[in-house]
This record gives structure tokens, sequence and C-alpha cells, in this order.
């Protein structure tokens, strides 16, 4: 009996532990997708295109954010909670709650969208975003539901449906994105269009997916239909606001910078062309910026859950062993990837970017080069902010990031308007707002919660060898550069460079067996 349960607890763990990597796999394999995806469009619509397209999402995120609420990772802990507890029928309850309140929401949201879609273009500076805010505006009423959807699985501890569905839903927008702005190319407003409408398309076949997976999953275990009185409402409404807010609000603020973006660039620069800057910045510079911080964001937070789990356990030791941890992986990531963006800028855009003229790539990567840093430290700071969430502080990186904002908005202001600075003020700001971010939570977590950064470990050892690397691309670009500023060049250039850096990093014993001892955890 007692082998059976062990046997039991065992497969449960596995199937755990595998449902939980094809979800994390397929986020980041999505969040890379999407970023690889910006290339080919921006190759196709031009510079123009690609900021009426980025103009959209900062307003269109926002709307999501609000739609959302945090309550699809709410959902989740419940669900799972009330499993843990023997009340899975009080979980479905939730469920109920959870998903007529996103549908009203989500529904509420996407009529708002619409019905100020000609305000926002106006104050964003480009009055031709206004149908782009209506041709996405439906997929604020389908994705809230759909990941109401994915939380119930996720609680259930059933991870394959989100992580397959999020690949599928990133493929969907990649070829009917591509296919659409093709195919109505010269005229660019129509190729924004068709672009954004495989924001839309790509997010109603998710949710027939998940909708089709929760019906069969609902027939095969032959689940009752859901009874809900008004105390049981109001109970699981409570339950889901309260643990939602936190993560409302942090996704509320990190999107608000966007925000920020969208309407001061566009207003504040004065020299012509100031939507095909602000293309050139928020496409290829912002795609290019983006990968590494999937990347590391991904790999490093697997190292997070120790911590939680130390946490609660009040183990100060392996709390301390898990935060170090956490941080190394991001910087072990980050840095060579921040190093080999500012040193290679120019050739790497000119070989993803050829459909954009010379000029447009000099701007791009010299905005690049500026802002390449940001990667460092909103790799860090990414990982600071979920460590507070862990060890349950999630308003306090809340209120770091708001002043991060302020701080980049008053930069913005002065620089932006200066013509000799002008676009490159973006770059600028953006470096030091996540800078004073990243510096202000590893503050906080050292003085409030008591974790301290290992320096020589965690960030000596990964800059060391970044500036091995470094030292390398550039020696071949001072004294070859005829040769490694070719496509075939570059991509042998990176390919040194890569093996150069895990070469340092192993030969300065960057990571020991404890840190796999810990990771594993």
């Amino acid at each position: 009996m007692i082998n059976a349960y062990h046997k039991g607890m065992k497969k449960l763990k596995n199937n755990f532990i595998s449902g939980a990597l094809v979800l994390s796999l397929g986020g980041l394999f999505a969040k890379i997708l999407g970023a690889l995806y910006r290339i080919p469009l921006t190759n196709i619509v031009g510079s123009y295109g690609m900021g009426l397209y980025q103009l959209v999402f900062p307003a269109y995120i926002l709307f999501l954010t609000v739609a959302q609420a945090g309550v699809p990772v709410a959902l989740s802990k419940l669900i799972a909670q009330n499993n843990q507890l023997n009340q899975a029928e009080n979980g479905r309850k939730i469920f109920k709650v959870a998903f007529f309140s996103l549908l009203i929401s989500g529904a509420v949201c996407a009529a708002l969208l619409a019905a100020l879609s000609g305000v926002i273009s106006r104050l964003q500076g480009n009055a031709n975003t206004a149908s782009a805010f209506l041709v996405v505006a439906p997929a604020l009423l389908f994705i809230p539901v759909t990941n109401v959807l994915k939380g119930y699985f996720q609680g259930n501890l059933n991870m394959v449906p989100s992580g397959v569905t999020t690949v599928i839903e990133q493929v969907v927008k990649l070829v009917v994105g591509l296919f659409a702005a093709y195919a109505a190319m010269p005229d660019v407003q129509k190729a924004v269009l068709g672009a954004c409408l495989a924001i839309t398309v790509s997010e109603f076949c998710s949710l027939a997916i998940m909708a089709t997976v929760y019906v069969v999953h609902k027939k095969r275990n032959k689940l009752p239909r859901i009874v809900l009185n008004k105390a049981d409402a109001g109970s699981a409404f409570s339950q889901i606001f309260s643990l939602a807010v936190p993560v409302a609000l942090g996704a509320f603020v990190m999107q608000t910078s966007q925000v920020i973006d969208s309407v001061m660039v566009v207003n504040l620069l004065t020299v012509p062309g100031a939507t095909e800057k602000y293309g050139l910045w928020t496409g290829p510079v912002n795609s290019m910026l983006g990968l590494p911080i999937a990347i590391s964001g991904g790999v490093a937070v697997s190292a997070l859950p120790g911590l939680t789990k130390a946490f609660y356990d009040d183990d100060k030791s392996q709390m301390q062993r898990s935060f170090n941890l956490a941080m190394k992986l991001t910087l072990v990531i980050a840095l060579p990837c921040a190093f080999g963006l500012i040193a290679l800028s120019e050739p790497i855009l000119s070989l993803l970017y050829s459909g954009l003229p010379q000029s447009e790539i000099a701007v791009s990567a010299t905005l690049l080069s500026l802002s390449g840093l940001s990667v460092v430290f909103l790799a860090v700071m990414q990982t600071a902010v979920s460590v507070c969430q862990a060890v349950g502080k999630p308003y306090a990186s809340v209120v770091i990031i708001s002043l991060a904002i302020v701080v980049k908005a008053v930069i913005n202001l002065v620089l932006l308007p200066n013509p000799k600075v002008n676009i490159y003020g973006a770059a600028i700001s953006e470096t030091l707002c996540y800078l004073f971010a990243t510096v202000c939570v590893i503050i906080y977590l050292k003085v409030k919660i008591g974790l301290k950064l290992d320096v020589g470990q965690s960030v000596v050892k990964p800059l060391a060898a970044g500036a091995a690397m470094s030292l390398i691309v550039t020696v071949a670009v001072v004294f070859a550069k005829k040769v490694f500023f070719t496509p075939l060049g570059t991509v042998a250039l990176i390919v040194v460079a890569a093996v150069t850096y895990f070469a340092a990093v192993s030969w300065l014993k960057t990571f020991s067996k404890a840190d796999a001892t810990d990771a594993g955890k």
C-alpha cells in the first residue's frame, strides 16, 4: 500500500515536471518566435510601417492588462490549493467566477479600445493608427478567456495545453501576418492592418483550441455542472482578486513605460520622420534587445522555486544560494548578448534587416549600441522582481518600477526635443531607467530581505568572460573589418565569440557542483 502510494506520488511529480518543462519551453519558444517575427515584418513594411505597427501595442497591451487584471495567475494558484485540500469542487466554482469576470472585462475593454481609437491615435501623434486599434480590439475579448482556460489547466497540473497553444498562436500570427502584410504592399497602411489582423486571428485560434480542450476534458472526466450561489460567488471573487491585484499592478506599471514612449517619442521629436524613427527604435532595435531578455528570463526563473521553498522553510542559507544562482544564470546569458549587440550592432542589423536602407541601418545600429547595456539591467531587474514576488514582497517592485518610469519620462522630456540627440534620447532614457530600477531593487533585497549579491561569483566571473569575448570581437573588427562585416563573416564572428565566451565561463569555473544541486531543488 505504502509502495503504491509512493509510486503514485512519483508519477504525479514526474508528470508535473514534464508538463512544467513543456510550458516553460513553449513559452520561451513563443517569445523568441514573436521577436523573430518582427525581422521579416520590418523588411516588408519598412520603418514607417513598423512605426505604425508598434504604436498600436503599448495602448493595446495596457488595455489587455486591465482586462485580465492578473486573474489567470491567481486562478491557477487557487485551483492548485483547493485540489491539495481535496476541495476540487470549490476550485471549479472559482474557475466559473473567473471565467465570467474576464468575459465581461474583456468585452468592456474591447469596446473601450474601439471607442477611444481615434483619441489614442491623436495622443500618440499619428492618426493613421486609429483603424489598427479597431482591428485588434476583438483580441481583448479572446485573450482573457483563453488565459482563464490556461489557468484552469495549469492549476490542475496539466501544463501541456497552455504550452502547445502558445506556440501554435505565435505560428498562426507569423504566417497570417507576413502573408497579409506582403499581399497588401505597397500600401503600407493596409499592410500594417493585415499584420494587426493576424493578432486577432491568432488569438481567436488560441481560444478555439483551448475551448475544445476544455470541452473534451469536461466530457472525459464527466464533470457536473457548476452551481453557484451568492455566497460562493462573493467568496470566490474575493479570493481571486486578493491574489490578482499585486500581479496586475506589476504588469500595469511595466506596460506604462511602453505607453510613455509611444506618446512621448513621436510628439517630442523635433526632427523629420518621427514615426519612422519610432519604428526603428521599437522594431529592429527592440527585437534585438528582446531576444536575450526572453532567454535569460526563462532560464533564471527556473532557479526561483527553490528560493520560494527556502523562504517558507525559513532556510536563509538556501535562499542566499538560490538568489545568487538565479542572478548568475541571468548575467551569464545577458552579458555576452549585451556586449555582442554593442560591438556588432551594424553588421547584425545589416544581416537581418536587408530590406532597410543603409541610412536607417546606421540609425538603428547607434540606437542598439546605446541601449545594449539595458539588456543586462532589464534582465537583472526582471529576475530581482521575480525574487520579490517569491518572498512575498510584490508591491516593493511595483513602487521601484514606478519611480524608474518617472526617471525615464523626465530624461525623455529633456533629451527627445533636442535635435542633436533626438531619437537617441529614447535609448539613453531606457538604459538609465533600468539601471535605476536594478540598483534600487538589489539594495531593497539586501536591506529588507537579507539577500546579498555575491559579486565575485555572480558578477565578476561572467563579466570577465564577457570581457574576453569582447576583446576577441574588437581585435577582429579592428584588423579585419571588411571580412567580418559581410553576412558570412558576421555569422562566423558570432560563433567564434560564443565559443570564446563559454570557454572562458568554463575556465573561470563560474558554475560549481553546488549550483547544479541547487538548480535541481
